[in-house]
């Protein structure tokens, strides 16, 4: 007799996760309008969002917790990396024994003679911050995956995060136009270059970086998802043009240049070199793994190149940041001082000590602050920040914790490259474009300042990273797939389970 054993249906149940993903963009909006949310409050609003964002979820997927649980597995090894740096930043506020912790770090240990416990943490508070701000990107990396299961999310994704770098875009060259100058959260403000709702010009840039790479990916996945037409007469020619005038690909155009102007304002001299470099770099490379998407590479990048750099470049003073390049000295401005690429480098060189002292667990996530006390440059001014992400990573984590977040962006970058040798269809391989040359621009920028100590920057980029992951688990040759339909209209791309015959 034969039997057909069959597990239940692989989606059963309406999720109805709209609101989930509405609040995540919102998220995203408003990550970077509290100066990059880079103040204690700030980051408290981002934890707390982040977390009713989780809640939802778990509320929404209670009744096909199952099915959750397979569409995570798809990315177990990006979520086991990522959940690993988690839990080695909780570990750094544990007790533990002097025997033990002297084994690790016997610097530690001398440093906290005489305490009453010993942990890896030389300044618990600011590691707990850091500690509950790595598991708010962690949530929301968990949404992301649960809410984006098809194609018309992943495409409004990317399209809101522009519209995010637009809005502040916008912000800061009306700001800069009129010269704003105020004291806002006891922070003085001087818009004498363009720097959004940041408080540094270089977090801007970072950020600018970021949205311009998804939109540019964007704009190839649109581009490369035209059908090629014969077109007779010059009457065809013009119609086409107007159409591409009057078409959604001409306004996400539009905005790609001002955020390109945006980028050039900040006259940040590593925030510029790292979006070309990386535009060009990027470019090569899918140019040389996805042929059909070569001749619209070419062309996008030719047309930011020309149209961007020399003539929008020219008129709002790209010629400002070449002369920032090239002057190396100190650069007095309203209110603040202005480093040189030099003496950047050179608060890096003296933290190389720091990880020295504490390689294989650090002094504690977000401690550099205090811990940089011992090994501070001979200079008036002091740094907050080792000017340089992986620098101040190892300082922080060691390098156990510089190891894991690598492999975590290296497996992410693979993943990226994969799609692009892979994939067929547009929207997969735009958004591998754009997530890759978004890392490859913050890797260039992080070698001399600490985008990825930004929240709002870290955020953004974590969602990125994860658009990645999203597009890869596109089925192929389309955006749905089988299983139930949500109440948006579009079926959940979730893991198909085949019916099991057996013999009794």
């Amino acid at each position: 007799m034969r039997t057909v054993l069959s597990a239940r249906p692989a989606f059963s149940s309406e999720i109805d996760d709209r609101w989930l993903f509405r609040g995540l963009i919102l998220l995203l909006f408003w990550a970077p309008l509290p100066l990059g949310s880079n103040r204690t409050w700030a980051v408290g609003i981002l934890v707390c969002w982040s977390q009713l964002l989780l809640l939802g979820a778990m509320f929404v997927w209670r009744h096909a917790a199952v099915d959750a649980f397979e569409r995570l597995k798809l990315f177990k090894w990006p979520l086991a990396l990522f959940g690993l740096f988690g839990l080695l930043v909780w570990a750094q506020l544990l007790p533990l024994p002097a025997s033990f912790l002297a084994l690790l770090s016997p610097e530690t240990v001398a440093v906290q003679q005489g305490g009453a416990s010993f942990r890896v943490s030389l300044d618990p508070n600011q590691t707990q911050i850091y500690a509950a701000l790595t598991f708010a990107y962690f949530s929301c990396f968990i949404v992301a995956l649960l809410t984006v299961r098809d194609k018309e999310r992943l495409d409004q994704l990317a399209l809101l995060i522009v519209g995010a770098g637009l809005l502040q875009a916008i912000i800061g060259v009306l700001l800069f136009s009129v010269g704003a100058t105020y004291r806002i959260f006891f922070f003085d403000i001087a818009h004498n270059r363009v720097f959004g709702t940041f408080g540094y010009h270089n977090h801007f840039a970072g950020y600018m970086e970021i949205c311009l790479s998804v939109g540019i990916g964007l704009m190839l996945a649109r581009l490369s998802a035209e059908k090629s037409e014969q077109i007779g007469n010059w009457k065809h020619k013009l119609v086409k043009v107007f159409d591409f005038i009057l078409s959604p690909k001409m306004r996400l155009r539009m905005m790609l240049i001002i955020l390109v102007i945006a980028l050039v304002l900040t006259r940040s001299r590593m925030g510029n070199a790292g979006f070309f470099a990386a535009m060009l770099i990027v470019g090569l490379i899918a140019i040389v793994l996805s042929r059909k998407m070569a001749p619209t590479t070419i062309g996008l990048i030719a047309s930011l190149i020309i149209i961007d750099v020399v003539i929008v470049g020219t008129w709002v003073g790209l010629e400002k940041v070449v002369e920032r390049v090239r002057d190396t000295g100190m650069v007095q401005e309203i209110g603040a001082r202005e480093e040189s690429v030099e003496l950047r480098t050179e608060v890096a060189r003296y933290s190389v000590d720091l990880v020295r002292d504490f390689p294989v667990l650090g002094t504690g996530a977000g401690s550099f602050y205090n811990t940089y006390l011992r090994y501070r440059t001979p200079r008036e001014l002091y740094w907050d920040h080792a000017h340089n992400d992986y620098v101040e990573i190892a300082a922080d984590t060691g390098v156990v914790g510089l190891g894991i977040l690598a492999g975590f962006v290296v497996l992410t970058a693979g993943k990226a490259i994969l799609i692009l040798m892979r994939r067929r269809s547009s929207l997969p391989r735009g958004v591998a474009f754009g997530s890759l040359m978004a890392i490859v621009a913050i890797a260039i920028h992080s070698t001399v300042d600490f985008n990825l100590q930004l929240p709002a920057n870290a955020l953004t980029l974590v969602i990125v990273m994860a658009m990645v992951w999203m597009a890869g688990a596109l089925p192929q040759g389309g955006g749905r797939s089988s299983g139930g339909r949500s109440r948006s209209g579009s079926k959940s791309a979730l893991p198909r389970r085949n019916k099991m015959q057996g013999v009794a």
